[in-house]
């Protein structure tokens, strides 16, 4: 009994260790970091993590992983064929990828991208501080390449780290400033998928003006086109 308390208090002392790293650090260098040390304590080659809100994949930080997979993920269909992904869509907590695969079962080609980049045995722990899965910001951490299946500890660990990696992630950039009325309806048009010329249209506004009030948008939310500027607002939860 007196091990189990010892181990478990060890195991609290360095979670508070990541915190403080995590609220130091700004959100992708604090995840990198996350990630490394997971995969250390919890016996992985490779790590993950993935925040998607419906089908926008909103942040794809790996550690490990080669770089081309990330570029996959962020620019193919690779999030829209994950299992894991799929699984998520139903229900959070732990999941293995066997159990994932077999019930979700991939594409050749995502199976063979798996295999490629050697992300198997793996495990996942999704989470969401938000009430629906379909509508909230999901953030999945997975541990891949393992030597050995998830013990107590590595749950204590990852239950209790991803919420904060949700906030890291959920909170980057959270000192962008404040948008204006006009750029908000901007940024909710161009999150239905509407043109520059289409919101013009809408807002019987010139096109040039439309395009004025993206840059503005790019330069508070720091990011550099309109694909990140909807997941940079929705990730804030700027727009819904």
């Amino acid at each position: 009994m007196g091990s189990a308390v010892s181990v478990n208090a060890g195991l609290t002392q360095l979670i508070q260790q990541m915190v403080v790293s995590i609220t130091e650090l700004n959100g992708d260098k604090a995840i990198e970091n996350a990630l490394g040390w997971l995969r250390c304590q919890c016996s992985c080659d490779r790590a993950m993590l993935y925040q998607f809100k419906g089908t926008v994949l909103l942040t794809c930080i790996t550690s490990n992983v080669d770089s081309v997979w990330s570029d996959l993920y962020r620019h193919g269909r690779l999030m829209m064929d994950d299992p894991v992904i799929r699984s998520y869509r139903e229900h959070l907590g732990f999941m293995d990828w066997d159990n994932a695969f077999e019930r979700h079962p991939p594409t050749p080609t995502y199976k063979e991208v798996v295999q490629d980049y050697r992300l198997m045995p793996g495990a996942s722990y999704g989470y969401s501080n938000e009430a629906s899965v379909q509508q909230g910001v999901v953030t999945v951490c997975s541990l891949n390449a393992m030597s050995r299946p998830l013990n107590d500890e590595d749950k204590y660990l990852l239950s209790s780290l991803v919420p904060i990696l949700h906030m890291a992630g959920k909170g980057r950039k959270l000192h962008a400033k404040a948008l204006t009325e006009k750029e908000l309806e901007v940024l909710k048009w161009a999150r239905a998928g509407k043109t520059a010329w289409e919101i013009s249209v809408i807002r019987a506004i010139s096109e040039a003006t439309v395009k004025y009030h993206f840059k503005s948008i790019y330069s508070k939310l720091g990011v550099s086109n309109r694909a990140q500027a909807v997941g940079e607002a929705l990730c804030q939860g700027i727009i819904k």
